[in-house]
């Protein structure tokens, strides 16, 4: 079988003239490429842990497409699943891996011969394996990406990273408040709709988190859309911070099945807001939570002082 695998598999950082345990360790994401139709093994997703104990485990997806394989010149075309472990060490300028596990198994995909294609799998694993042993340059890094060098005439590869850890993974703000358990933030983009909407109105929280003193207190209040992917459910939580300093993050409303978080908050300010129903004017003392319904509406959430409840209004602001 002929040599050909599109990008990377491992890499290597290059940093200040030096490469660095720290500058590595962390999840790494490949950027979606699109592969060379000349290649037998393309890579479609890609997922890399490092860890601090030098280790690695990787989670790959590879596209097969080998129009010639075997005496009978038969056009195999699948998917592979592989999970891959071992340790690595840093040697100069390159990341190198050592003893590398392999665990593979075809996840769907056309074969004119189903033996041929289970066949396939040795030798597919004997070009990952080469492709293993071959150490990477890096071309330029950030704290949350790296440009690689490609290896057999490949395009360069980018990896990214989330910036900060663990509250959100894709924010570049924090919250002081921990999910329940079996609840969490969002990881990607993917688990977000509207993500260009979001990025253009809000890159710090894309619409996802909001802090404030919501009841006039003097203590930092919190609302924030959580998943729960065991359950299947998306729901918006919000949380009234005490003067001992607990606090907990409650469900408001109900929570609606899906993996995706389809709506969006934002900070309401304190003021004057319009009842879009009755079109009454309604003065709010404290800050409050505008809950966005992508392409239709929007939702006013605040803290009613008199009644020590939340209400909701409908304020038609739209996205």
């Amino acid at each position: 079988m002929k040599r050909f695998l599109f990008g990377i598999l491992f890499f290597a950082v290059f940093a200040s003239s030096a490469v660095t345990q720290k500058s590595i360790l962390g999840n790494w994401t490949l950027v979606p490429q699109h592969p060379n139709p000349s290649n037998i093994v393309s890579i479609e997703k890609d997922s890399l842990k490092i860890m601090d104990d030098w280790k690695f485990a990787a989670a790959r997806t590879f596209n097969i497409n080998y129009p010639g394989y075997g005496a009978d010149k038969i056009h195999l075309k699948y998917k592979l699943r592989a999970i891959i472990s071992g340790d690595y060490r840093i040697e100069g300028d390159a990341f190198r891996i050592y003893t590398p596990v392999i665990e593979s198994r075809i996840l769907e995909g056309t074969a004119s011969d189903e033996e041929a294609a289970q066949a396939s799998l040795k030798e597919i694993e004997k070009l990952i394996r080469d492709d293993l042993r071959v150490a990477a340059p890096v071309l330029n890094t950030s704290e949350t990406e790296l440009e690689l060098q490609g290896v057999n005439n490949n395009p360069n590869q980018k990896y990214t990273k989330p910036k900060r850890l663990p509250i959100s993974k894709l924010t570049m703000d924090s919250v002081p408040f921990f999910p329940p358990e079996g609840w969490r933030f969002p990881d990607n983009a993917k688990e977000l709709s509207n993500f260009p909407v979001r990025l253009k109105n809000s890159k710090r929280d894309l619409l996802t988190v909001i802090k404030a003193d919501l009841n006039g207190d003097g203590l930092i209040d919190a609302a924030a859309y959580l998943m729960n992917a065991e359950k299947e459910q998306v729901a918006l939580f919000i949380n009234i911070s005490q003067s001992d300093g607990s606090y907990e993050l409650k469900p408001y409303g109900n929570a609606d099945r899906g993996l995706i978080i389809e709506n969006g908050i934002m900070l309401a300010s304190a003021g004057e807001h319009v009842d879009a129903v009755t079109k009454q004017k309604i003065t709010i003392e404290n800050p409050g939570i505008m809950e966005i319904i992508f392409d239709t509406t929007a939702y006013l959430i605040y803290w009613d002082s008199s009644s020590n409840e939340w209400v909701k209004i409908t304020v038609g602001k739209k996205f």
